[in-house]
């Protein structure tokens, strides 16, 4: 089957679902009635102004700004300026006009220009004839019934006009507020939430542009569920019929109504992959979406979300099947399931489990989002929580399925953590406690031949602090005593220590001084500050080599670090300290925006004693201080922010880190991001092998209300050459609308997890796919992979449709 036979398919298949749903709307910023207008629209194409649509030339400014995406004008409602026109028709008195009237009993006949008006029901005819019996009303020649934002023309209309319900015949409707419009041969109203329609036309789109449109022989829309049946129904895209279902069940309101989505279209590597997803609303607290998936070079496969809430948890679940991958001949398949549960005010859950058939899998069939091949470990974790004034616990297991070829991490089956903290009170002595215990497990532990320790870790401390806060400083002194021991499986195998332990005693002092001073700056008033800060720290060395190394890691240095009680994640290492931080930060303050324009801190550690304790692979550290620390942050207003973090090497006059990042987004709805990230080889840090230099770039640039441009690229400029690079396009207007994105990877080298280039690793592997989306407005959807790979690639981007 060709590739334009699967595509064509494919969008059939998703069009019979939401049909009528209507477009939500911007909020609008102004009246849409005739006060909505700036010019005279007498000299507008007739049909213009037989659907009362006005161009955007002809509107006020304020009324521009609540028009949907993409739409070049609106559907303007006539001024209702007739006596009465604020009541109701049951309620109101009937005034007729017309050239003239003959009145026998009940009924009063009028003819020419026949103009009725009871609350705001207006009636306008040809001819009328009037019963008083029942206050109902014929009419016929060029009727037009308007109530508030309602439009119906026919040629013969039958109403009661106390209510405004009835009948018209060789019928046209207009709703103002979703500008939904059709036609009909003829149009009913038995209830105030019921239209039924025969031989019937409906369209979304707008005289500008009429794109597509619905035709059925029967249509019922029923606002009071939300929901529509349409019998006999073909779509069709500029007159031309691409779709025909004899029954069609649909919404005609926001509710969430069962059918198809529209599709996610993509070629991958020279290989097709088609996903039709059909949406079923089961019940108010839980929904599913089924999607069938094409995959040319490898099959047919089935993927599903369901989504359950209760008032205890909220719960997804995902899965998905290929059956005999015609690549790889074997049986793909993946589960995710993620819950958050809360059980009361202070307990609560959470589940985070993801599990694949093979470690290929993302890379092979993960189509919609290119930065998920790049993973590496899949959590699969469950966890309680327990949450007080003054005590948090949590009690979880965890552990990973790897899917690259690095190394596998530790497995927690299970954790307990418990933790007390008094709450912060002035001049009160604030004890804590902090306790944990991990039974630690491994896929290649020692009594199965492999070569990782294994066992069980309880770690402790308890510790007070007295925390002393002025308003031009603070002193807070603290105390702690820390405790590591593990009982650890099958030790004699590796000739160590079965019960290894640890006990540190830790003294911290933190203080520091506030200095302000107002200044002006252009007519306004500021607020500069210089903030001081000494952070003193002792810990005991105890030896520890002896210990296994189950979680922990350095931690990345950086200013916020110089003031942290510990150099490492994770607790099989107690560092020792004798060592100062010495710091500064000021900060500039906008006093008539209330804003923080500018903060600039820096940093740095001055060591008395050597840092003998380190992780495995690590050496002692033998320099008397840190590399300076510095951070900037910029913001001078609510759409921008500058941000940068270094490392100096004072010593040796090099610069061993920055990272740099610039965000913006303009009020027309530009969104631009740049970063630049450096790394030295080889500084203590994180003992790099090569520097790392790398910078990205994204863009969503609309170039006006219907055009918008996509663009992304991550280079790395140590190996000159790009890692990732996306480009994209949208259109839309009140009709339709369309995206397509093409993006480009790097993907690791497949026996060592890495796309750095070296030793036996070419780090050439690539990875590409062309995504697209195609909506026609009013027919539904929910989105398409094409937004999902937007939102991750580009930082802010929000889809406004």
């Amino acid at each position: 089957m060709s590739a334009f036979r699967l595509i064509l398919i494919s969008l059939l298949a998703a069009l019979p679902g939401s049909v009528l749903a209507q477009v939500n709307a911007a909020a609008d910023c102004s009246s849409t009635d005739a006060s909505a207008l700036n010019t005279d629209t007498s000299e507008l194409p007739a049909y213009y102004q037989h659907w009362h649509w006005v161009p955007n030339s002809h509107l006020s400014e304020s009324a521009k700004c609540g028009l949907s995406p993409g739409c070049q004008g609106r559907f303007i409602e006539p001024a209702r300026n007739w006596e009465g026109a604020d009541q109701t028709p049951l309620r109101a008195p009937l005034n007729v006009s017309a050239d003239t009237i003959e009145s026998i009993g009940d009924k009063a006949t009028m003819t020419g220009d026949v103009q009725l008006r009871k609350g705001d029901l207006s009636l306008d005819a040809g001819y009328a004839q009037y019963n008083r019996s029942n206050n109902t009303v014929m009419l016929r020649d060029n009727v037009v019934l308007r109530q508030p934002g309602i439009l119906l023309r026919g040629q013969f209309a039958e109403i009661n006009t106390n209510k405004g319900l009835g009948e018209l015949e060789q019928a046209e409707i207009l709703s103002f507020d979703t500008g939904a419009r059709g036609t009909a041969r003829r149009i009913s109203r038995p209830d105030y939430s019921r239209f039924e329609l025969e031989q019937a036309s409906y369209t979304q789109c707008t005289p500008d542009n009429e794109t597509w449109s619905l035709h059925a022989d029967s249509i019922v829309l029923d606002y009071d569920s939300g929901r529509g049946v349409a019998r006999g129904t073909s779509i069709r895209v500029y007159d031309f019929p691409v779709f025909y279902t004899p029954y069609l069940n649909f919404p005609v309101d926001e509710r969430r109504a069962t059918g198809f989505l529209f599709p996610s279209i993509g070629v991958a590597d020279g290989s097709l992959d088609i996903s039709t997803p059909y949406y079923l609303n089961l019940a108010p607290n839980y929904d599913a979406i089924i999607s069938p998936r094409y995959i040319e070079q490898r099959g047919e496969a089935i993927e599903a979300e369901l989504r359950y809430l209760n008032k205890y948890s909220e719960w997804a679940v995902n899965t998905s099947y290929l059956g005999n991958d015609k690549r790889e001949d074997i049986n793909r398949w993946l589960l995710g399931v993620a819950e958050e549960g809360y059980i009361n005010e202070r307990w609560g859950t959470e589940i985070d489990f993801t599990k694949v058939s093979d470690d290929d899998y993302f890379s092979d069939l993960g189509l919609a989002n290119l930065a998920v091949k790049r993973s590496t470990h899949l959590n699969q974790q469950a966890a309680v929580n327990y949450s007080s004034d003054d005590w948090t616990g949590r009690i979880e297991v965890q552990r990973y399925q790897t899917i690259a070829a690095v190394e596998d991490p530790y497995q927690k089956l299970p954790q307990l953590s418990l933790n007390y903290q008094s709450p912060a009170k002035n001049f009160k002595l604030e004890p804590s406690i902090e306790f944990e215990y991990t039974q630690f497990d491994h896929r290649d532990k020692l009594r199965q031949g492999g070569g990782r320790v294994t066992g069980q870790r309880l770690f402790g401390t308890a510790g007070a602090s007295l925390p002393m806060r002025w308003r031009w400083g603070f002193l807070e002194p603290a105390i702690k005593s820390r405790h590591v021991r593990y009982e650890l499986e099958d030790a004699d195998l590796a000739g160590i220590d079965g019960s290894p332990s640890a006990n540190s005693g830790q003294f911290s002092l933190d203080s520091g001084l506030y200095f302000e001073r107002d200044v002006k700056i252009s007519d306004q008033d500021w607020t500069q500050t210089v903030e001081p800060r000494l952070f003193y720290r002792y810990a005991e060395y105890q030896e520890q080599i002896g210990q296994p190394d189950f979680d922990s890691s350095a931690l990345t240095f950086t200013y916020q670090q110089l003031f942290r009680d510990t150099r490492f994640t994770g607790h099989d290492r107690l560092d020792d300290a004798n060592q100062i931080t010495v710091g500064v930060s000021s900060r500039l303050i906008n006093n008539n925006a209330g804003r923080e324009v500018l903060t600039a801190s820096l940093g740095q550690l001055h060591y008395f004693d050597d840092g003998r304790v380190q992780l495995p692979g690590d050496t002692v550290r033998k320099s008397s201080n840190s590399d300076l620390a510095g951070q900037i942050r910029i913001l001078p207003d609510d759409n921008r922010w500058l941000s940068t973090d270094i490392l100096y090497d004072a010593r040796q006059g090099v610069l061993n880190q920055t990272n740099l990042s610039y965000h913006q987004r303009s009020d027309n709805g530009t969104l631009f991001n740049a970063g630049y990230t450096f790394r030295r080889k080889g500084n203590n840090l994180g003992g790099l092998e090569n520097d790392v230099k790398q910078g990205d770039v994204s863009l969503s640039l609309p170039l006006n209300d219907q055009w918008k441009l996509f663009a992304k690229t991550q280079y790395d400029f140590e190996d000159d050459r790009p890692v990732e690079n996306l480009v994209g396009a949208e259109y839309q207007n009140c009709c339709w609308l369309t995206r397509i994105v093409y993006q480009w990877a790097l993907e690791p080298d497949d026996n060592n997890g890495s796309n750095v280039v070296g030793t036996n690793n070419t780090g050439t592997q690539n990875n590409s796919a062309v995504l697209i989306e195609f909506q026609l407005k009013g027919l539904g959807g929910l989105g398409t992979a094409v937004a999902s790979v937007l939102k991750d690639s580009i930082f802010g981007y929000l889809s406004d449709d």
